[in-house]
């Protein structure tokens, strides 16, 4: 049997959202990501609102942008938007970040990725 405690049970989730209560946001065209610190045993916080530059350009993207955008997520192991792309997807993919498109509430996206890593960590 696997030894699930090596997993740790805190880490970070960088949310799309123009507002800090909804998620709202295509990867792409996101300015603002509210970064979240989760503890699955104690709860969830804020701990930043990070800034970012858009990397959509009217439906293209530079892959060196695109590049560059993953790299401000590497602290994170989930970003949840409204939408993301294939090649977004790929780049945060190849980076060991899971982006999941969960539009709604914040609370609510954060409650699905708390599940989801529970689920993941039986399979550790």
């Amino acid at each position: 049997m696997a030894d699930i405690s090596s997993r740790s049970s805190v880490y970070k989730v960088a949310i799309a959202s123009t507002d800090g209560e909804t998620v709202n946001m295509h990867y792409g065209k996101a300015t603002k990501f509210y970064i979240y610190s989760i503890d699955d045993e104690v709860g969830y916080d804020l701990v930043e609102e990070r800034q970012v530059e858009p990397v959509c350009m009217d439906g293209s993207h530079e892959i060196s942008k695109m590049e560059e955008s993953t790299h401000r997520f590497t602290d994170c192991r989930y970003i949840v938007v409204s939408r993301l792309g294939t090649a977004a997807n790929a780049a945060l993919a190849n980076a060991g970040i899971t982006a999941m498109e969960l539009p709604g509430t914040i609370d609510d996206a954060i409650l699905r990725v708390w599940k989801y890593n529970q689920i993941q960590g039986l399979f550790c």
